[in-house]
């Protein structure tokens, strides 16, 4: 997995809302994007904005940045920003597994997404934290 990381300048108290529907609206346009598993604006304590943004790889981001939406999205963000904003991405090493990651494929093997995630894991029931037990006899997908 790929992540990208990007801090948004101070946006002006009468911008604040343009600037939420603004992500809100972007989040549209890239819905489908080959590669993006998920974006979010995140806001601190101190009220500053933060966007993360997922993706299968860093090829696949790199093919998002030359899509025409996103030159289309980065235009629209500029009546409401005085600056730019400054963005970092990353490749993940360790990952920590969650129930949605975890799938069996009905021959006793299960597995979670993640480096970190251990082969043969079996979810005990759903949001729970994976035990090291068989997964004999689950349907192929979902545990």
């Amino acid at each position: 997995m790929h992540i990208a990381i990007a801090r948004f300048p101070a946006v002006p108290a009468e911008h604040d809302k343009d600037f939420r529907d603004w992500f809100a609206w972007s989040n549209d346009q890239l819905r489908g994007m080959v590669g993006l598993r998920g974006r979010r604006l995140l806001r601190a304590p101190d009220g500053s904005y933060t966007a993360l943004v997922e993706h299968d790889s860093a090829s696949a981001f790199a093919a998002m940045l030359k899509a025409e939406a996103v030159s289309m999205i980065h235009r629209g963000l500029g009546p409401i920003l005085n600056d730019r904003r400054q963005a970092m991405s990353y490749d993940v090493l360790v990952d920590f597994p969650t129930p949605d990651g975890c799938r069996c494929d009905g021959n006793e093997t299960c597995g979670c997404e993640g480096a970190a995630a251990e082969p043969g894991l079996r979810l005990v029931s759903a949001g729970a934290v994976p035990t090291a037990e068989s997964c004999a006899g689950d349907d192929v997908g979902r545990p």
